[in-house]
């Protein structure tokens, strides 16, 4: 009479067989721990990036000292915000709980690049041969380039009235005298090397928009999705670049501070009082739209989402095929197995084992990887990536989810080991 298993028995037998399996067949397993590896390694990166787009939507808005912005009606994100009419500025202080209120102009304009080496042609290839990425990467600012125009952000200020917080507010104040000079820019350090500013003590052929430029000195800004760098100068200069009239020259942010505990009150009535071409936004609305913008509305926040389910959809895949030829090639032991008198949720509990088995595995090595990866990313493209337990966690019961789901599908093979084919 076939032996019956006590629920004990099947909890001490289960792990064993699953541990069997996964070192026996190791070239087998090797192939599934790497798969899923690799697909948490990506979802990891997805789900950093993305993180990345949340951050870097608020970057600008974090360097600025205000409590609720004035923005043109048609604002969408801060790289085109539109514009409104100086005097609105004024019309905001007659409200008596505004402290303040400055403008900020900020609008995206093409860069003359220099060249690489910085004596090198001015237009046409620099090198002979397309260079690969990872060629790109390993040179870095050193890479051979031409000439190039390419769009910055660029920032108008009244250098004794700007909204800006330490250490920018400090980087303004170092630059003294020089910035209110004619054509006489701060470059983002942290931009991206192709716009130069490794070269700026060895090339003085700057072009911004139609007209010269010299570079007088640094601020720092994280860069983010929407501009690979900035420039920072006074309002004249930004009237300049642009072709705008001057004195004048339309907002494109009115920052307002107020007093304390009086945000939403002073936003309320500034839409109550001044004319529909202008709105007022608090500072958590203002992320809120630059968040939905570039997380729901854009392709970049939408790609990365995407990319999480096509990447967990394909380790599932690669799990589905090692365990199911794992039972093909294990079916006749199945079989023994279930005459000596196991039952089909022990075995069940086999296969769904060595599917944990597999996702733990994988999971631990990956989750390093993905650390180093973030250090590096975050190293070369200057833009924060936080690995963090939430995601961490997310990562997890996906992989732990992506592994059992395989394994529920490779169920019925279990199933279809019949004892009487040993004796067929």
């Amino acid at each position: 009479m076939p032996r019956v298993l006590s629920p004990l028995t099947v909890r001490l037998h289960a792990p064993p067989i699953a541990v069997r399996n996964v070192m026996t067949s190791w070239r087998r397993s090797a192939v599934a721990i790497f798969g899923m590896g690799f697909a948490v390694v990506m979802v990891l990166l997805q789900l950093g990036f993305l993180q990345a787009v949340r951050s870097t939507a608020a970057v600008n808005y974090d360097q600025l000292d205000f409590d609720v912005a004035l923005v043109s009606p048609d604002f969408e994100q801060f790289y085109d915000p539109g514009s409104f009419p100086r005097d609105r500025l004024r019309q905001a202080k007659a409200i008596t709980t505004v402290r303040s209120a400055r403008p900020l102009l900020a609008q995206m304009q093409l860069w003359r690049c220099p060249p690489y080496p910085p004596d090198g042609p001015v237009a046409g290839p620099a090198t002979s041969r397309e260079l690969s990425a990872l060629e790109r990467w390993w040179l870095g600012s050193k890479r051979p380039r031409a000439a190039q125009r390419r769009a910055l952000l660029v920032l108008g200020i009244e250098p004794d009235a700007h909204p800006f917080r330490d250490p920018i507010r400090g980087q303004i104040a170092a630059a003294g005298s020089a910035l209110r000079m004619d054509g006489r820019w701060l470059m983002n350090a942290w931009s991206n090397p192709d716009f130069g500013w490794d070269l700026r003590d060895r090339f003085h052929g700057w072009e911004l928009g139609a007209g010269r430029a010299s570079v007088v000195g640094a601020f720092t800004l994280r860069r983010s999705f929407g501009a690979d760098a900035a420039v920072l100068g006074t309002e004249a200069n930004f009237a300049r670049a642009f072709g705008l009239p001057t004195p004048g020259v339309p907002v494109n942010f009115g920052l307002v501070s107020v007093a304390p505990g009086t945000a939403a009150e002073t936003a309320a009535a500034l839409n109550a009082r001044l004319p529909h071409d202008v709105k007022a936004l608090s500072r958590d609305e203002l992320y809120q739209i630059e968040e939905d913008y570039w997380v729901n509305q854009t392709a970049t926040g939408k790609i990365f989402s995407f990319g999480v389910v096509v990447t967990m959809f394909v380790a599932a895949v690669v799990v589905y095929q090692v365990l199911s030829n794992d039972v093909r090639e294990h079916l006749p032991e199945y079989a023994t197995l279930k005459a000596m008198g196991y039952t089909h949720s022990l075995l069940s509990s086999v296969v769904l084992s060595q599917a944990a088995l597999y996702a733990v595995a994988a999971y631990l090595p990956a989750a390093l990887v993905s650390y180093g990866l973030y250090r590096i990313t975050e190293t070369l493209a200057n833009i924060p990536m936080d690995l963090t337990p939430l995601n961490l966690a997310v990562v997890l019961m996906l992989t732990l989810a992506t592994s059992f789901a395989s394994g529920l599908l490779t169920l019925r093979k279990v199933r279809s080991a019949d004892p009487a084919d040993l004796f067929a």
